[in-house]
């Protein structure tokens, strides 16, 4: 290791990835609302974020447990946290929900093109919504042979797990757009 300024320099390791059993880990709710998880009873994270590691080919294989800050520190990799206790499972349900919310399309009602830019109609799982869509192209991704994920430009995703479902005005709209 080269020295500057008169100070050792040293290489940090990076850290050792830690797997985390669902014995291991209980989350639950804190007094301010946002979850909390014990790992090994040896320490508790408060406002723990969790984060799928595959979250599109296998969302419940493995979940990050990630800290509040900016940068994220990361608590371990939970293995197959469907197996959690059930107050454990409920909370990070609820987490998981929230932060992978994307509506279901049913059927796309209209798709104007103004200049490049899609303005779609979609009936969703959660209702009718106005998406824009930018750079279609770049903003698609396709999950399997009829399987599309479409993120508009606010950065919501919108998910079509079966082109060939839609009804044929849907999928004609659809063909315009892609």
């Amino acid at each position: 290791m080269g020295e500057r300024e008169g100070v050792p320099q040293t290489k940090a390791a990076p850290p050792a990835l830690r797997y985390l059993d669902p014995e291991e880990v209980r989350a639950f709710r804190g007094p301010d609302g946002s979850a909390y998880v014990t790992i090994r009873d040896e320490m508790t994270v408060i406002g723990a974020r969790f984060m799928r590691v595959c979250p599109l080919t296998d969302p419940d294989r493995y979940l990050a447990i990630v800290g509040p800050d900016p940068n994220g520190r990361d608590f371990g990799l939970l293995r197959n946290w469907c197996r959690l206790d059930a107050a454990s499972r409920e909370v990070v349900a609820a987490e998981l929900q929230r932060r992978y919310l994307h509506p279901t399309v049913k059927r796309i009602l209209s798709v104007k093109d103004y200049y490049g830019v899609a303005v779609c109609t979609f009936e969703t799982d959660r209702g009718v919504r106005e998406v824009t869509l930018r750079d279609v192209q770049d903003n698609a991704i396709y999950l399997g042979p009829s399987r599309v994920l479409l993120t508009d430009a606010e950065g919501n995703r919108f998910d079509i797990p079966d082109i060939a479902a839609l009804d044929p005005t849907s999928r004609a709209l659809l063909a315009e757009i892609l």
